[in-house]
């Protein structure tokens, strides 16, 4: 082999692994933003779950009041066991915080993110 050849050689490649490297790095800003759209509509989707169970526990809370109101026969003393309600509600979460929130969550971020691994693996094994 003449140099060049050899130096012809060298540049072609030069330019397949310059443009290999621009594809790989695309590919890798994709897949980051894929995991992060999956990563924020399932924290959407958890806050807006949560935004409107708290609704419901608010009138809930709320008729519990009214119908303890009636009951004592003070709409002071219903409104104050509502309250309650709400403090005992709050104690359980504190209590259960771990249980309750955190490892459903670190649960769905996880599954949201290694979902793209799976339907890759899935892929090259058809």
């Amino acid at each position: 082999m003449s140099s060049e050849n050899l130096g012809d050689f060298y540049k072609e490649n030069k330019k397949l692994v310059s443009e290999y490297i621009d594809t790989r790095i695309k590919l890798i800003k994709f897949g980051a933003i894929k995991t992060l759209a999956k990563t924020l509509s399932a924290l959407i989707l958890v806050g807006l779950i949560s935004f409107m169970m708290l609704f419901f526990l608010l009138f809930v809370v709320i008729a519990f009041s009214w119908y303890m109101a009636d009951q004592l026969g003070s709409a002071a003393l219903g409104f104050l066991c509502g309250g309650g309600v709400f403090i005992a509600i709050l104690l359980l979460s504190i209590v259960f915080r771990k249980a309750l929130f955190l490892n459903p969550l670190i649960r769905i971020f996880l599954h949201a993110s290694t979902e793209e691994d799976e339907e890759s693996s899935d892929e090259t094994e058809d």
